[in-house]
């Protein structure tokens, strides 16, 4: 599935820096902790600066909800724990929380709410943090991988 999706990206006919671009700005949203607005953010910033979307969604998709969205919301809230300095867990009180639920009840979401800043917070900080650490490795690693593309093909075509 990435093979195939990486040569559409290499038959596009926007320059290769345009290109990565886009490649990177969707790896940025990937890793953002907008979880459920990825496709959406994906589709504005897309029409919005008229990038092309093959290239923005190839970025965008690779948090793919099969494989990788687990990994990178777990290394999002550990990075980001470890930046506020806290434990990578749940505090008891959370704990109890998703054990015993009460969703009939006011103090059990006012519960929940509370602690789950406690997991929010890091998993913010730390999908920020990869959100611009991948990005700034996406854009010239593929700006590189088009622009090789490019002239194998124009010296073959010579």
């Amino acid at each position: 599935m990435f093979r195939a999706t990486f040569r559409r990206l290499l038959t596009l006919d926007d320059p290769p820096e345009r290109t990565a671009l886009a490649f990177a700005i969707g790896v940025f949203i990937a890793f953002s902790p907008f979880l459920g607005l990825h496709t959406i953010l994906a589709t504005l910033v897309a029409f919005i600066f008229r990038f092309n979307k093959i290239a923005i969604y190839t970025g965008t998709f690779i948090n793919n909800p099969f494989l990788t969205l687990v990994p990178i919301i777990i290394a999002s809230y550990a990075i980001g724990a470890f930046l506020l300095g806290q434990p990578l867990r749940i505090s008891p009180e959370g704990l109890a929380l998703l054990q015993d639920p009460h969703p009939l009840t006011g103090d059990y979401y006012r519960k929940l709410v509370r602690e789950g800043w406690q997991v929010v917070w890091p998993f913010t900080i730390g999908g920020m943090v990869l959100s611009v650490v991948c990005s700034l490795i996406a854009y010239p690693v593929t700006s590189w991988l088009l622009r090789t593309h490019l002239e194998r093909k124009a010296a073959k075509n010579n």
